[in-house]
C-alpha cells in the first residue's frame, strides 16, 4: 500500500468514526428526551390524581352536612390545613392544604408532591384572597430529582347550595 491509498484509509476511518459518534449522541438524546417525556406523564397523572382526590371532598369543614349561607362562616386563611387529621382521614378540600408525599413505588423515579390550598376571588383566580370566598384553588407541585421540569397543576373549587 503506498502513502495516498494510506491516507485515504485514514480519511475513512476519521469518517467512520465521526459517523459512529453522531448516531451515538442521538440515540443518547433520543433516550433523554423519551425518559423526559415519561416522568412529565407521570408527574402530571400524580398531580391529577390529587386534586380529584381533594374535588371529592367537602368544600369546608364547616360545609360537612350543614349547608351554609354566610361565607364568614368558613374557616379562616390564615387556618386552612388539616383539623388534626392524617392524610387517611382528609375529610375536606382545605385539608390538602401544606400536604406535602414522596412517592418511591414507581420502578422509573422519585416524586415530591406538595400542596397549598388559598382562598380566590372569580375576577382574578391567580391572586390569593385574605378574606373567605366561595371559591378556594388547590395548586399541586410535583418534582423529581431525575427530571428537570417542574409541574405546577391548579384547581378551583366552588361551594354551592341549592335550596
Amino acid at each position: 500500500m503506498n502513502t495516498g491509498q494510506s491516507l485515504l484509509a485514514i480519511l475513512a476511518m476519521m469518517l467512520l468514526s465521526v459517523q459512529v459518534l453522531r448516531v451515538n449522541n442521538n440515540i443518547l438524546t433520543t433516550g433523554e428526551v423519551m425518559d423526559e417525556s415519561k416522568f412529565g406523564i407521570l408527574a402530571t397523572s400524580l398531580a391529577s390524581s390529587l386534586i380529584e382526590e381533594a374535588s371529592k371532598k367537602v368544600f369546608d369543614q364547616a360545609t360537612d352536612g350543614n349547608p351554609i349561607l354566610d361565607s364568614t362562616q368558613l374557616t379562616l386563611p390564615s387556618k386552612l390545613g388539616p383539623e388534626g387529621e392524617d392524610y387517611e382521614d382528609f375529610n375536606d378540600f382545605d385539608d390538602y392544604n401544606g400536604y406535602m408525599r414522596t412517592v418511591t413505588n414507581l420502578p422509573s423515579a422519585r416524586f415530591d408532591i406538595s400542596c397549598t390550598v388559598t382562598y380566590v376571588n372569580p375576577p382574578n383566580i391567580s391572586a390569593n384572597s385574605t378574606k373567605t370566598t366561595w371559591h378556594k384553588k388547590i395548586t399541586v407541585t410535583v418534582t423529581s430529582p431525575s427530571s428537570k421540569d417542574i409541574i405546577k397543576l391548579s384547581s378551583v373549587y366552588s361551594y354551592w347550595y341549592f335550596q
